[in-house]
């Protein structure tokens, strides 16, 4: 599963000469830069602990508990945004749409939730298996959640993207 390592680092080159080119884009792509860095770094060693059955236990998500200090950079959003600024990503895009459909890898992120947190902001980024379905809003106060599809974007009832 090295192709996952070898899909970054050649997303990383072409990062690189854009960054050299667009001076007024390099201290974003510089970020984007080091963060795909550390996705691969983390999950190359998933890969390893799970082959070698010593995965750690799932944490639970700590969105929102305020637990960073100092200013966190915030990157852009909206499904395949680097793209807009990287032309060569949406060849990458397609290598890890290629990628996720392979069985091993597939039994990989399915036997491994915390592969999640690495894969959707990169599947965010280069615009990969998204798919916009409105949730519709509960009438009633203590209505059930609606039935919402697994594995895409989804708009809340709040108005706020979410990941199903």
């Amino acid at each position: 599963m090295s192709i996952f390592s070898n899909i970054l680092t050649n997303l990383k080159a072409a990062i690189a000469v854009v960054a050299a080119r667009e001076r007024s884009w390099t201290a974003l792509l510089v970020i984007v830069w080091g963060r795909l860095s550390r996705m691969v770094v983390r999950m190359e060693r998933l890969i390893a602990l799970w082959r070698a059955g010593k995965l750690p236990p799932v944490r639970a998500s700590v969105a929102g508990r305020g637990g960073m200090t100092g200013e966190r950079v915030r990157l852009p959003t909206a499904p395949a945004w680097l793209v807009g600024y990287v032309q060569n990503a949406g060849a990458f895009a397609a290598h890890i749409e290629n990628l996720l459909t392979q069985e091993e890898f597939a039994a990989f992120v399915a036997a491994v939730p915390q592969a999640g947190r690495i894969l959707r902001p990169l599947c965010r980024m280069l615009g990969v298996g998204f798919r916009v379905v409105r949730v519709p809003v509960p009438k009633l106060v203590g209505a059930s959640a609606p039935v919402v599809p697994r594995g895409g974007l989804v708009v809340g009832p709040d108005g706020r993207f979410l990941w199903a």
